[in-house]
C-alpha cells in the first residue's frame, strides 16, 4: 500500500527522531556518513557552511542522493547535534560518587563544546530531543541518584551545573571568535583592545570593574573550575 500525500506531510512534520523514513539506498552512502561529513564541515567552516549541497560536495555525490537519508537541512542539524551528544556519554566510566560524576560530565561537556562551538547555536535555536541527547540527560540524573533527592530537585541540580557549563562555553567561544586567527593580526587586535580597556578603567566610570579591565583582554582568569566548585559546595551543603 502506498502512502498518500497527507500521510507524507504528517510524517515530515514530526521530529526526525519520531519518523521511520530510512529507505534502502546504495551502501556507500549512509545517514551516519552524511552526518559525519556535516560535522566536519561545521568544525572547519562554521555552521552557516553546512547545507545539503555542501555535504554532497564533501562526499562527492549528487545533492539529491542525500534526501533518501536526510529529509531536510533542519533534520541534518538535529542529527549532527545528537551524534556529538552520543560521544558525550561516559557510560561505565561515570564515577560512583555524585560530586565526581557531575565534575566528569561537566568537564566532558565543556571540552566537547569548545571543540565544536557551533553546537551552542543549535542548542539555542532548536529543541534537542534526540535519543543520544536523552541518554546524556539520563546520565546527568544518574550522577545525582546517590543524593536520594526528588526527581524535581535532581533536575534543578543538574540543570544548574549544565547551565554553568554551557554559559562558560558560550563566553569562551565568543572570545575566541573575536580574536583574529593570524598571529600578527591577533597581537595588534589584543593591543588595541587592551588600550581601550585601560582607558575605560582610568575613566573612573567603572570603579568595581576597573581592576579587571587593567588586566587586559587575554589575562582574565579561567573560572570554570571555581564556578563549578561554588555550585557543588552548595549542593553538598544542602543535600549530601
Amino acid at each position: 500500500m502506498t502512502r498518500s500525500a497527507d500521510e507524507d506531510a504528517q510524517r515530515d512534520a514530526a521530529p526526525v527522531w519520531a519518523r521511520n523514513d530510512r529507505r534502502p539506498r546504495r551502501r556507500t552512502l549512509t545517514r551516519e556518513s552524511i552526518v559525519s561529513a556535516a560535522v566536519a564541515i561545521a568544525d572547519r567552516d562554521g555552521l552557516d557552511a553546512v547545507s545539503i549541497r555542501s555535504v554532497a560536495a564533501y562526499l562527492d555525490v549528487r545533492p539529491m542522493s542525500l534526501y533518501g537519508h536526510v529529509s531536510s537541512k533542519d533534520d541534518l542539524l538535529d542529527l549532527m547535534f545528537d551524534q556529538l551528544a552520543g560521544e558525550n556519554v561516559l557510560g561505565d566510566e561515570l564515577p560512583e560518587h555524585w560530586r565526581e560524576a557531575l565534575e566528569a560530565i561537566a568537564r566532558r561537556t565543556r571540552d566537547q563544546g569548545l571543540a565544536h562551538p557551533w553546537t551552542i547555536e543549535l542548542l539555542v535555536d532548536r529543541m534537542q530531543l534526540g535519543p543520544n541527547t536523552l541518554r546524556v540527560l539520563d546520565e546527568w540524573m544518574r550522577a545525582v541518584a546517590p543524593l536520594a533527592v526528588s526527581a524535581e530537585t535532581a533536575w534543578s541540580i543538574v540543570t544548574a551545573v549544565n547551565d554553568h557549563t554551557v554559559g562558560y562555553v558560550t563566553r569562551v567561544s565568543a572570545q575566541r571568535r573575536a580574536v583574529p586567527t593570524d598571529p600578527a593580526a591577533a597581537d595588534e587586535w589584543t593591543s588595541t583592545v587592551d588600550n581601550y580597556l585601560t582607558e575605560r578603567a582610568d575613566s573612573g566610570d567603572y570603579p568595581h570593574l576597573a581592576p579587571l579591565l587593567r588586566h587586559g583582554f587575554a589575562t582574565q582568569p579561567d573560572n570554570f573550575e571555581a564556578g563549578l566548585s561554588y555550585l557543588l559546595d552548595r549542593i553538598e551543603e544542602e543535600h549530601a
